[in-house]
């Protein structure tokens, strides 16, 4: 006589057979959580270069139409109207060097920060143009 089998009139699961299903749903939740939150980060970068980008052209720009008293272009010391550095939910954005210097010959550095408290707290994003006539060095991310 065998226990295990079921009466013709008996329909559901085994405890077994749910058993096997909870973990199979576990082992891939567990590899996808982590994945989704890589691929947020990732959207979120996209976001910060894309950024730098916008602020990059105005930048250059505003070079183009204001010289210096030697008639060479020069780099916007600051946000000044070029464009709108306010911060995003997570990035703060800001022109770190080439104030006022030569953009033919002076380095223009953008940075986009990660707003503490957020998950892209302490990633850096920075993109270096190295002169007025360079479309920029590939950006450098930092803190993924």
């Amino acid at each position: 006589m065998n226990r295990f089998r079921r009466k013709s009139n008996q329909k559901g699961f085994t405890m077994i057979e749910l058993m096997v299903v909870v973990v199979i749903v576990g082992v891939l939740a567990a590899i996808a959580i982590p994945m989704y939150g890589k691929y947020v980060k990732n959207a979120r970068i996209t976001e910060a270069t894309s950024r730098i980008g916008e602020v990059v052209t105005a930048a250059k720009s505003w070079a183009m139409e204001n010289e210096s008293a030697a008639g060479n272009p020069i780099w916007p010391s600051g946000a000044g109207g070029i464009v709108d550095l306010t911060a995003s939910a997570n990035f703060t954005y800001a022109i770190t060097s080439g104030g006022g210097s030569n953009a033919n010959t002076t380095a223009l550095v953008m940075t986009a920060t990660g707003v503490a408290g957020t998950r892209m707290a302490g990633v850096t994003v920075t993109q270096t143009v190295p002169n007025i006539n360079s479309n920029g060095n590939a950006p450098v991310i930092a803190g993924l």
